[in-house]
């Protein structure tokens, strides 16, 4: 895909994003909706068709999933008919959720203002590709300081009132790159919550599309700890926010705010993509994925045995051109494996012209047409129709994107690397890993590498903005999988769906 042919996806989908959204029911209004399609989908009954004894004897309805492979990521889809409260959670210890669709309510399931929890709250920051000002105004209140963060051109900074300013941040590219990145700092009495994710500040992303969120909160220093008087002594999670702060020249109040508190406890890794050009040893692997390289290293340790290297699912709502070529170089850093080694480009770990191990999750146009919203709900999925039908598109790759909850659209962006052996890291056996956040399967979000021509140095072109974390997979883990698993790969007849295709 060319990248005006993506800008112009992009556009269309912040189009149908802002039209896609609804007015707001009342909260009665909205539980009672959710009960009832809630009951109807575990008696396999329209809305419609329900009767009073179906709602006063319904119960909870388990179902076994169609598709398993590894317990690694375990969800069993479940239709619930009572709501999980989390308005009044007091500490998330570093969870992944799925965002709350209309229809399913269950205790993997969160709603948007139950994240934010916006009573208690005291000042935030938020970053997305699209903000619906409307949406920020109805989940926060008006007398609380709030930073947005959000994608434009040219570069501003803007006050909109006494307790909201407007940041957006320079692209590198007068044309080409998005400022993609989705997340919240919001900071209450005694601590403040970190939220990194796939879903844009809309009320269509957090109430109609499937997407992921990461959670963790961080207690404010104890009187008794020393002080932390720079960015630079903070660990590296909060570190790496500081610095992503930095480059999106973030007031210095906001970012100076993380050194009151405590992220000695962070369960995950930072990955972030900042849209540049970052050339030299140490530079070319601060972003995009040869920062997940290095990550990667961390968690499973640098071996170069083809033995060990894993098997990768990648769920994306969007996909660039893909080429045999770029898969293995991604593939090279989800194994670990730096692009630059002994002052040159590391030797390639599959053979030339061979596919990774990678599954591309991502809907088929039976997917699409089968869902609740149809067509017309998949805006914000993309693929240019001349990209996949060119004949160097790997599509022996492709898997169906089925979602745990029947008939929904993902939004979410999703990887899980599973090795064919555990190795023991840090006293526990680690099985893999998973990736969620905001980079979707494109050159565009996870950055190239070369080595220049001019220095012989190594280099990172990156177009986007993204964010995302990275955990550990464990005997114990137990994160939530958006998708059905294993993936159905397409069959001959299927094609993906495109967003100009004809229906």
């Amino acid at each position: 895909m060319s990248d005006t042919e993506e800008q112009e996806q992009i556009a269309r989908a912040i189009a149908l994003s802002l039209s896609g959204l609804e007015s707001r029911l009342t909260e009665e209004e909205r539980e009672t909706q959710d009960l009832k399609e809630a009951v109807a989908a575990s008696l396999g009954k329209s809305v419609d068709s329900l009767t009073a004894r179906d709602m006063l004897t319904a119960g909870s309805v388990s179902h076994k999933r169609p598709r398993e492979q590894e317990p690694i990521v375990a969800e069993q889809r479940k239709v619930v008919v009572r709501r999980f409260d989390y308005s009044n959670q007091q500490f998330w210890d570093g969870v992944v959720k799925l965002t709350y669709v209309k229809g399913f309510v269950g205790q993997t399931f969160i709603r948007f203002e139950d994240i934010v929890q916006k009573t208690k709250l005291k000042k935030a920051l938020v970053t997305a590709f699209v903000c619906s000002m409307d949406f920020i105004e109805d989940n926060f209140p008006a007398n609380v300081n709030v930073c947005i963060v959000t994608h434009g051109r040219p570069a501003t900074k803007a006050q909109l009132s006494q307790y909201r300013t407007i940041i957006r941040p320079h692209l590198k590219d007068e044309k080409f790159g998005v400022f993609h990145p989705k997340m919240m700092l919001l900071f209450y009495e005694a601590h403040m919550r970190v939220v990194i994710g796939s879903a844009n500040m809309e009320r269509y992303d957090y109430e109609d599309l499937e997407n992921v969120v990461f959670i963790q909160d961080f207690p404010k220093r104890r009187n008794d700890q020393a002080a932390i008087r720079s960015t630079s002594d903070l660990p590296p999670f909060a570190r790496d926010i500081c610095e992503l702060l930095d480059h999106m020249q973030v007031p210095p109040p906001v970012k100076h705010e993380l050194l009151l508190y405590d992220f000695a406890k962070a369960k995950a890794h930072i990955v972030a993509s900042v849209s540049g050009v970052f050339e030299g040893p140490e530079q070319y692997k601060k972003y995009g994925h040869t920062r997940l390289a290095d990550v990667v290293q961390n968690i499973t340790g640098f071996n170069l045995d083809p033995k060990s290297y894993p098997k990768v699912e990648m769920q994306t709502s969007s996909l660039g051109s893909l080429s045999v070529y770029y898969l293995n170089e991604l593939y090279k850093s989800f194994c670990g494996i730096p692009a630059y080694l002994n002052g040159k480009m590391s030797a390639p770990i599959v053979k030339k012209n061979e596919i990774p191990p990678i599954d591309i999750i991502y809907p088929s146009r039976d997917t699409v047409h089968d869902s609740r919203l149809g067509p017309s709900g998949a805006g914000t999925i993309c693929l240019n129709t001349s990209t996949w039908k060119k004949p160097t598109f790997p599509k022996q790759v492709m898997c169906d994107a089925i979602s745990q909850r029947p008939g929904t659209l993902m939004h979410s962006k999703y990887i899980i690397a599973t090795l064919p052996q555990p190795v023991l890291k840090d006293g526990k056996n680690v099985k893999g890993w998973v990736y969620c956040g905001s980079h979707n399967a494109t050159v565009s979000a996870w950055g190239k590498f070369t080595v220049s021509r001019e220095s012989k140095q190594p280099k990172m072109n990156i177009s986007n903005w993204e964010l995302g974390v990275v955990l550990p997979i464990h005997e114990d883990t137990d994160i939530p999988a958006p998708y059905l698993r294993p993936a159905p790969r397409y069959r001959d007849s299927q094609e993906a769906w495109t967003q100009n295709m004809e229906w």
